[in-house]
């Protein structure tokens, strides 16, 4: 069964579709069996691995389709040489989950308040089942397919939204892995997001949710960066995880890729963030490894 791995932040911007993008692609070179989910709204990942065409495509099987119940999730993904994908929609944005009642549903029970009582009661255990509530489709759909891959990857949305809390339900056992940037703004999010994550593990007894560690996506040495780090450091102790001690760069090879659809690793042979990404790799091969131990 495939390792569900959920990259996550509140914040926006930190890195989490490039650090998303290369881990697929990295695992896919050490001959792993990868399936990418494009969670956010905005895209970005299906742009950049050139799936999206149109952002507005409505017709092509997204996840969207999946959450919504249109389509099961075996039928949105799109086979590659490298890994398989599942594309984003931006009506992600728009996304809550089912509602109970609809205002055509209500309009069909007109002169009917009994059967309209026990519609709304059926959907109201509906979505408190964890077999057919909206919170856990995603891991419903996730286990019809995760036998066949061996990491499953998530890119989410840069805010705690519906789609990115179903995203932390998506295993029994969801891994978390957190890129950030060493200033304020990003701690105070990582706070935020683990705040959120003890409040699922308080309301659910039976989910787990490791979180693998911090990873500086971005790092550029100067002085705050440097003290930020203690600081993050601390913030990763406080949440019984690490601070990876592979720093990523800041690098134009990280722009220059996305704008060209490509990968590092297809734009160069080797460079200083190659090698920094591949140390990176080694750590999260190895916490993977370590929460295997601890099932």
């Amino acid at each position: 069964m495939a390792h569900i791995v959920a990259i996550v932040n509140q914040k926006g911007g930190v890195g989490k579709t490039t650090v998303c993008r290369t881990l697929a692609s990295m695992l896919s070179q050490k001959g792993k069996k990868v399936l990418l989910i494009d969670m956010d709204a905005q895209q970005t990942l299906s742009t950049i691995t050139g799936i999206m065409k149109d952002r507005f495509d409505e017709e092509t099987p997204s996840i969207y389709h999946v959450l919504m119940n249109q389509i099961p999730l075996k039928d949105a993904i799109l086979h590659g040489e490298d890994f398989d994908f599942v594309k984003s929609d931006y009506r992600l944005y728009s996304y809550s989950g089912t509602p109970l009642l609809t205002k055509e549903q209500a309009t069909s029970f007109q002169g009917d308040p009994d059967g309209l009582y026990d519609f709304v009661m059926q959907n109201l255990r509906r979505q408190n089942d964890p077999m057919t509530d909206d919170r856990h489709k995603l891991r419903r759909e996730l286990d019809s397919v995760s036998e066949y891959y061996d990491f499953i990857l998530l890119d989410t949305n840069p805010d705690l939204d519906a789609a990115s809390v179903s995203v932390l339900l998506a295993a029994p056992k969801t891994h978390v892995l957190i890129p950030a940037f060493p200033e304020e703004s990003s701690r105070q999010a990582i706070i935020a997001l683990y705040n959120t994550i003890q409040t699922i593990l308080e309301n659910d007894l039976t989910q787990r949710i490791n979180i693998l560690g911090i990873l500086i996506s971005r790092f550029e040495r100067n002085n705050i960066s440097k003290r930020y780090l203690s600081y993050l450091d601390a913030t990763a102790k406080n949440m019984n995880t690490i601070l990876f001690e592979t720093l990523i760069p800041k690098s134009v090879l990280i722009s220059e890729s996305m704008a060209l659809k490509q990968t590092i690793f297809d734009r160069k042979k080797s460079a200083p963030i190659i090698n920094e990404y591949w140390e990176f790799y080694n750590e999260f091969m190895e916490r993977i490894a370590l929460s295997e131990k601890e099932n």
